[in-house]
């Protein structure tokens, strides 16, 4: 068994950065580490072609690889392999995650290898980092005074896109070229300690690891998690995989949607400040969130109650749902409604812009040819321990937030490159299935067990829609919800969404958070009495959380019959569970278990797909909460003669009919029916066809 650890120039591989240090540690604590010097003015470490030769060999001599967070350092591996035309060799199958394994053991509390060393090993490496910081500050002092063409680590710089905040870890280096450059040879009888610094941080890290995975394994087969934590360990080459290929943007499409929303955010903004000169008030609106001058006129001008008050700051909430609540309020041809509607419109547009400034920073080309309204690829970086579940996170940039409403839609941007094809397949309604089924709601399980029957035609939000507006649609028209799903969009059904979303999140009807996303006072109360199953369990989870601590996932009969993956649960102040977590934590994280199933099996048929002779890539791309996306290569499938029309069917369809079964096999894991939708995207993510 070996504890691996590399210290790199940067986060951003795809952008020049690359390792500059190798550490490892053997279970008999024995070190070896390998570290090159940095060329100050291009931030590219020249690493000897034969220093990677005996780091693979101590890879492929190691029986078990542990590693915190592996996908990252196997990626900075890759690159400086990648620099000498040579190819890491790496098996997934003895690696070890003490990430993995943190998240496992203690879902909502922070996994840094720093806090789990004095958790579980009471080892404090806090004094190594520290000395590394302080070194590093004052080396990037010295360097940015004396060597100004040296390319020290800033926000901003195209090499780092990622960078924010506190940039020095990027350029731990640093001491080493500064003691090099400057001649620290000796401080007095010992070696100036800027040589070794970098050293003694990355190899208190490596030891660390190891020691930490060992301790874990003993407390993960205590409380008998072993078996969900190997199967959890099969996600990790999945994730490398996704990161590795990325997601394919159109800068034309991207173009033309800033021009779009620059366009409409100006407009929106006009609207808002000529209505204030109206009422002989210069507004100035603030480039993002709110300012005196906006507070000042809403509240002292035109005169709106405040609704509610930031926690935080304790002034007046201009939040979305104060804004929602004025929209729906407010007189429909009053100046006040128009403002409202304005400045919404220009909040959306701004927040789509920002985001769309993101891709910009992060692309990388294509092909050389295609220049800025060419095709692009982002590969964010991938978390699945990033939340208190087991639902994703990803930054660099953020892919689990692209929009797909109607005013900011981004997924516009996505899509197929030439000679590809995206496929997105959908878990229906899985949260809402799950403890439909679970606590025996007949009402809704029939809901989903007829799809295609009127009036409701497997919605939930439609059934909500009728308990609530029963005047508000034709009763006596089979289509009659579906008409007023259309004519209340924008309104009414978009608000039944959002309270059906804060109920199944958890907001609690004692908080009024669902009434008010619903715009109906006790909207929750009555949909709770037409549900009491659904209800009763939610209260028999809080119970059970109340006595643990923890909610279980529903176990995966191929795993652990058992047990389901534990997930902590939020306490109050006082020490109570909080009572909008179980329900939604044991929801969210059993679909997310099923999805990382799901992933698991469509791996293994990808890979006999890229196996084959002249395989053109068959790639998983992304996972965003319930829907998995797929790159093909486009194949030109058959004519199928219809009554109206030859629709040609995509040649790529058997397969995707394969994964679409793969992934609804899921639900035989856990004894839910689990069916998954499929949709095929020739052009753009936000233009489908349901298959």
């Amino acid at each position: 068994m070996i504890g691996l650890d590399v210290e790199t120039t940067g986060l951003d591989f795809c952008h020049g950065a690359k390792p500059f240090m190798v550490q490892l540690t053997d279970d008999d604590g024995l070190q070896t580490y390998w570290t090159w010097n940095v060329n100050p003015v291009t931030r590219q470490p020249r690493v000897p072609r034969n220093d990677l030769k005996e780091i693979q060999a101590k890879i492929d001599w190691a029986d078990k690889i542990v590693l915190q967070n592996p996908k990252f350092d196997v990626a900075a591996l890759r690159t400086v392999f990648a620099f000498h035309s040579m190819e890491l060799n790496w098996d997934w199958g003895k690696v070890y995650d003490t990430l993995l394994a943190g998240h496992l053991l203690a879902s909502n509390r922070p996994h840094d290898l720093t806090t789990m060393a004095l958790m579980y090993l009471g080892i404090n490496v806090k004094p190594f980092e520290d000395a590394i910081k302080e070194a590093t500050n004052e080396a990037r002092r010295i360097a940015k005074s004396k060597y100004p063409n040296w390319q020290i680590a800033r926000v901003g710089l195209p090499q780092m896109p990622s960078a924010r905040g506190t940039v020095w870890k990027n350029d731990m280096w640093l001491p080493r070229a500064i003691a090099k450059e400057e001649s620290y040879i000796w401080t007095g009888n010992q070696q100036h300690p800027w040589w070794e610094v970098c050293a003694e941080y990355g190899n208190s890290d490596s030891e660390v690891t190891i020691l930490l995975f060992k301790e874990q394994q003993k407390v993960l087969r205590r409380r008998n998690l072993w078996k969900i934590y190997q199967e959890r360990l099969k996600i990790l080459p999945i994730v490398s995989q996704m990161e590795s290929h990325g997601v394919t943007i159109s800068g034309s499409r991207l173009t033309e949607l800033q021009h779009k929303y620059t366009r409409e955010s100006g407009e929106a903004g006009r609207v808002c400040t000529n209505l204030a000169k109206s009422c002989n008030y210069d507004l100035q609106l603030p480039k993002s969130g709110n300012n005196k001058s906006l507070t000042t006129f809403i509240f002292d001008v035109l005169k709106l109650g405040v609704l509610r008050k930031s926690q935080k700051t304790g002034k007046p909430s201009l939040d979305k749902k104060v804004m929602e609540d004025y929209q729906v309020s407010l007189p429909r041809r009053s100046k006040a409604k128009l403002f409202i509607d304005s400045l919404l419109a220009k909040r959306k547009r701004d927040t789509a812009l920002a985001y769309m400034d993101g891709y910009r920073r992060f692309w990388l080309p294509l092909a050389i040819w295609g220049g800025e309204l060419g095709w692009h690829r982002l590969r964010p970086s991938l978390n699945p321990t990033g939340t208190s579940t087991l639902r994703w996170s990803s930054q660099n940039p953020n892919e689990q937030n692209i929009s797909k409403q109607k005013d900011s839609n981004l997924r516009y941007c996505f899509g197929p490159a030439p000679g590809r094809e995206w496929w997105s397949l959908d878990a229906q309604n899985i949260e809402l299935r799950l403890p439909a089924y679970k606590s025996g709601e007949t009402e809704q399980i029939e809901l989903f067990e007829k799809p295609d029957e009127p009036p409701f035609f497997g919605s939930n939000h439609l059934l909500v829609f009728s308990i609530l507006h029963p005047d508000k649609w034709n009763h006596d028209d089979p289509e009659g919800l579906l008409k007023a799903k259309k004519k209340y969009a924008d309104t009414w059904y978009q608000w039944i969404k959002n309270g059906n979303f804060a109920v199944q999140y958890g907001a609690v009807e004692q908080s009024g958070t669902a009434d008010k996303a619903y715009h109906v006072p006790g909207a929750q109360r009555r949909i709770a009495g037409r549900f009491r199953k659904s209800k009763l369990l939610n209260e028999k989870l809080i119970e059970y959380a109340e006595k643990h601590g923890y909610v279980e996932t529903m176990p995966d009969k191929t795993v652990d019959p058992k047990r389901g993956y534990p997930l902590l649960c939020t306490r109050t102040n006082y020490g109570r569970i909080l009572p909008t977590v179980p329900l939604n934590y044991w929801s969210q994280g059993t679909a997310c278990w099923w999805m990382m199933k799901a992933m698991i099996r469509c791996q293994v048929y990808l890979n006999e797909l890229n196996a084959k002779p002249k395989s053109r890539g068959y790639h998983m791309v992304m996972q965003i909460h319930d829907e998995l996306v797929f790159d093909f290569p486009a194949e030109q499938g058959r004519c199928v003669m219809s009554r109206y029309a030859k629709p040609r069917v995509p040649g790529s369809l058997p397969k995707i009919r394969k994964i679409q079964k793969l992934m609804e096999q899921g639900g035989d894991d856990i004894g839910i029916p689990t069916p998954v939708s499929i949709e095929y995207h020739p052009k753009n993510w936000s233009e489908g066809v349901s298959v």
